[in-house]
């Protein structure tokens, strides 16, 4: 009986994970910009405060992310 070897492209997969890295961190970074700036005054200054830190850090997983997905991209000739 044969079996079907299937071959996984670990630069399609680590496009397809910077990409929902990306988007993930960009939900999160949205929420927390609302949170700390048009709706301050709904929140605690406490959370204001985590809503502010928590917008620095989740930049920085945004960029980690396109990285990963641009080297993806990259390695399988589809830059651009």
């Amino acid at each position: 009986m044969k079996t079907k070897q299937i071959l996984i492209n670990p630069f399609k997969t680590a496009s397809l994970i910077g990409g929902i890295i990306m988007v993930l961190s960009l939900i999160i970074l949205t929420s927390s910009l609302l949170i700390s700036f048009p709706f301050a005054d709904n929140f605690t200054i406490y959370q204001q405060a985590i809503a502010h830190v928590t917008t620095i850090v989740i930049a920085g997983v945004f960029k980690v992310g396109y990285v990963i997905f641009i080297v993806g991209r990259y390695e399988r000739g589809l830059a651009f």
